[in-house]
């Protein structure tokens, strides 16, 4: 089964997660929408991705405050119905914190870098200051699914709501900063949630757990080779589980990539869902 004729959302697409998702949605013949605040990057997916008559680039944030205009202007402005969404935790995002400390830079260096340097968390952060920054990964989610779910609750059709979220496990070197591991936690949480709600039309909320690392050493690379980057196996999961968003056994369900025999496993059984 493919996802021709339906659109997708993709809610952080111009990332290297997002970007496997996306390319694994085309694949199966979704159209599929990817907004961000930055046009350039934008111009990149599309040069990347082709497929220009299916990839519906959007400038625009689904932030608080932000998302009810991008999502109206987006569908009602392509005439679109939203049959999916897949929203994931490793977006980069944009806030106030640093601004309001005199900073400008991009908040993703200031509370998500992957060196885990920066800001002290209990020494230099009041808990003012603490409030915004902690939950703003999960704001953007919940505004997102405030937004995207009433829409394709009146599809035509199943419809669905996946989460692809990372360990969540702690990473006590610092390749997380403190606010990036709580930001990680808010989404699980997050997602946990939105997978127990009922809806007035069903949707089918599933979580995908991945607890591979997506950027591995150099040297893992080389002695332990993939067949395919692993988000883009990531996309075809996605993709997968759009395609059986009418089984009710499913919904609600967390499905977990512990290791690459259940990676494997879960890939054979969707990669059929894809082709049947």
């Amino acid at each position: 089964m493919s996802l021709v004729n339906q659109t997708c959302w993709v809610v952080g697409g111009v990332g290297v997660i997002g970007r496997g998702i996306t390319r694994g949605l085309l694949n199966a013949g979704a159209t599929v929408i990817v907004n961000s605040r930055s046009p350039e990057r934008l111009n990149t997916l599309s040069r990347d991705l082709g497929h220009p008559e299916r990839l519906v680039t959007i400038e625009g944030s689904l932030l608080p405050g932000y998302a009810s205009k991008t999502v109206r202007r987006t569908l009602d402005a392509n005439a679109l119905s939203l049959n999916h969404v897949v929203a994931h935790g490793a977006v980069r995002y944009w806030g106030d914190f640093g601004k309001a400390n005199g900073n400008r830079r991009d908040e993703s260096h200031v509370v998500i870098s992957p060196s885990g340097i920066g800001r002290s968390l209990l020494q230099t952060t009041t808990p003012e200051e603490f409030m915004a920054p902690a939950s703003q990964l999960a704001s953007l989610h919940f505004s997102a699914a405030q937004e995207l779910i009433p829409r394709i609750q009146f599809s035509n059709g199943p419809s669905s709501y996946t989460f692809v979220t990372g360990d969540a496990g702690g990473h006590p070197k610092g390749y997380r900063s403190a606010f990036g591991e709580i930001n990680t936690h808010h989404v699980w949480g997050l997602a946990a949630a939105l997978r127990n709600e009922r809806f007035e039309k069903d949707v089918n909320c599933r979580e995908i757990r991945v607890r591979l690392p997506v950027n591995r050493p150099v040297e893992e690379r080389r002695d332990q080779p993939r067949e395919n980057p692993l988000s883009e196996d990531i996309g075809t999961l996605c993709a997968g589980l759009a395609t059986t968003s009418n089984d009710k056994k499913e919904s609600g369900a967390l499905i977990e990539i512990a290791d690459q025999a259940s990676l494997e496993s879960l890939l054979d059984f969707y990669e059929a869902a894809l082709c049947g």
